[in-house]
Order: C-alpha cells, then structure tokens, then sequence
C-alpha cells in the first residue's frame, strides 16, 4: 500500500441523529461538524471519522473511538430524552455507563 493511502473500517452505527451524535461527540471534547447529511469529528489527536447515514469510516485500528462515540451517543440521548420531563440524568461512576434518574 502507498504511504499516501490510509486503511479505514466501516463500521455500522444504526439510528444516528446527527444533532445528538455532533453533542456526544462535543461531550467527549472532539470537534464535529454537520456537512449536508454527514458528520466530520475529529479527535484531539487529529483521527478524522466521517458518519454517515447509518456507518462511521475510521482509520483501521481506531475501533475503539466507535465505541467511545456510542456510549457518548448513548449518554446524550439519555440527557435529552430525560430533560424534556423535567428528569435530571447523573453518572454514577467514571466510565459513564450507570445512570441515576433524578425528579425535584
């Protein structure tokens, strides 16, 4: 392969709002930005993924960003959804993966 050429993965990534992955992405300090029908994030490393309707590309090897990215995805359609009645979402531990539910 040239050194010119980057290997990428496709990986599936089913249901994606944009607006919601654009503030996951956000939400773990990435930039992204909405293009037409696509999203461009990029780490602070400078690793580029480019979502589109229902995959992300990524360079070979980065799998672990997909993964980091859902559970953002995950968090903020939480934080949305729970907002919108008046619910408060807070995590319970480092790696953000429990939840507690809170209503004043």
């Amino acid at each position: 392969m040239p050194c010119w050429m980057t290997a990428t993965t496709t990986v599936e990534l089913k249901a994606a709002d944009q607006r919601l992955l654009k503030q996951a992405a956000e939400r773990l300090g990435w930039r992204a930005s909405i293009d037409k029908e696509s999203l461009r994030i990029q780490t602070p490393d400078g690793i580029t993924l480019f979502v589109s309707a229902q995959s992300v590309v990524i360079p070979r090897g980065q799998e672990e960003l997909v993964q980091a990215l859902q559970r953002a995805y995950a968090h903020q359609i939480l934080d949305t959804v729970a907002s919108q009645f008046g619910w408060t979402l807070e995590s319970t531990d480092t790696s953000e993966s429990n939840f507690v539910l809170s209503k004043f």
